[in-house]
C-alpha cells in the first residue's frame, strides 16, 4: 500500500524527455557512425546539454567541453608518468589536485566533481590512453553539440512565454493582496512574493538569453517594465501593509468600489498616516493598470 501511495499515476511524459532520448538516438547513430569506441560518452554530454532554456544549454555545453578535456589531458600526461606502481596512487591524487585548483580558478567549482571523475577514468583507463583520450574528447563534443542542437529545433525552450506566464500570475497575486489589504488592513504577502521571486528568476534567464546566438534579435525592453512595475507594487504593497489607517480620498474610494466592489470610508480630513496611505494606495493602482496592460499583450 505504501508503494502504491507513492507511484503518481497521472505523470505524462514531457517534451523535454523526449528531446532527451531523441538526443542520445541521434548520438548513438552518429558514434556507431563514426566508430567510436565509447559512445557512452557521447550519450552523456547529450543528455546533460537539454537544459530548460537555450542559455542554460550553451552554458553547460562550455563547461563541460572544458572540464572534459581539463580532466582528459591531465588524465592521460599523469598515466604516462614513468614511476613504481606504489606511488602511480599519489600521481593519481595530484591529478584531482591540479583539477580542482584549476576550476577554481576560472571559476567552475561546480564542474569539480564531473572533472575529476573524467580525470580519474582516464587516468585508470587500461586500453591506449591516447586512444581512449581521444575518443572522449570527441564524444563529448559530439554529444553536446547534438544535443543544444535538438534543444533548439525541437519545441525549443520559450523563456519569454514562461515569463509573460509567471508575470500574469504575479499580477493577479497583487491584485488579490491590495484587495485583502483594503479590506483587512493586514494580509499574507507571502504568495505574492514568491510569484515575484519566479518572475525576477525568469527575468534573469531572460538576459543570459537574449545574449545568446539563438535570440540576438530580441528585446527585453517590454519585460524590464514589467519587473520594474511589479518592484515599485510590491515596495507599496509592504509599506501599506504595515500602516494603521481608517479612510481614503473620496477618488481612491470610488475607483477601489468600482475594482473590487468594496465600499471603504471617505473623508476630506485625512490624518497624515491615511495621506500616506492614500498616495500609496493611488500609486499601486495605476501602476496595476500598466502592469495589467504589458501582461495582455499580444
Amino acid at each position: 500500500m505504501a508503494i502504491k501511495n507513492k507511484i503518481d499515476y497521472k505523470y505524462r511524459i514531457g517534451m523535454r524527455a523526449i528531446k532527451t532520448a531523441l538526443a542520445v538516438v541521434i548520438g548513438l547513430y552518429i558514434s556507431h557512425l563514426l566508430k567510436l569506441n565509447s559512445p557512452i560518452f557521447v550519450s552523456i554530454a547529450a543528455i546533460s546539454s537539454i537544459k530548460p532554456s537555450m542559455s542554460e544549454s550553451l552554458a553547460d555545453m562550455k563547461k563541460r567541453l572544458f572540464t572534459c578535456i581539463v580532466g582528459v589531458i591531465i588524465g592521460y600526461l599523469s598515466s604516462i608518468i614513468s614511476v613504481p606502481y606504489l606511488v602511480e596512487p599519489l600521481i593519481g591524487g595530484t591529478g584531482i589536485l591540479i583539477i580542482i585548483y584549476i576550476l577554481a580558478l576560472v571559476k567552475m567549482r561546480d564542474m569539480t566533481q564531473l572533472s575529476c571523475i573524467v580525470f580519474v577514468a582516464s587516468f585508470c583507463s587500461n586500453s591506449d590512453k591516447a586512444s581512449y583520450a581521444l575518443n572522449r574528447i570527441i564524444g563529448t563534443i559530439i554529444g553536446v553539440v547534438v544535443g543544444v542542437l535538438v534543444n533548439y529545433f525541437i519545441s525549443s525552450p520559450n523563456i519569454w512565454e514562461n515569463f509573460i506566464d509567471a508575470s500574469k500570475k504575479c499580477y493577479q497575486s497583487a491584485n488579490k493582496a491590495l484587495r485583502e489589504i483594503i479590506y483587512d488592513k493586514k494580509t499574507d504577502l507571502s504568495s505574492f512574493n514568491s510569484d515575484f521571486d519566479n518572475v525576477n528568476t525568469l527575468y534573469k534567464l531572460l538576459e543570459k538569453e537574449v545574449k545568446t546566438p539563438f535570440h540576438h534579435d530580441h528585446s527585453i525592453w517590454r519585460e524590464s517594465q514589467i519587473v520594474s512595475l511589479l518592484d515599485n507594487i510590491s515596495l507599496r504593497l509592504q509599506v501599506i501593509n504595515s500602516m494603521n489607517t481608517n479612510y481614503f480620498k473620496e477618488d481612491i474610494s470610488k475607483e477601489i468600489e468600482k475594482r473590487y466592489d468594496l465600499n471603504e470610508p471617505t473623508s476630506k480630513d485625512l490624518t497624515e498616516v491615511d495621506s500616506v496611505y492614500n498616495y500609496h494606495i493611488e500609486y499601486i493602482l495605476r501602476y496595476m493598470d500598466q502592469l495589467k496592460e504589458l501582461v495582455e499583450k499580444e
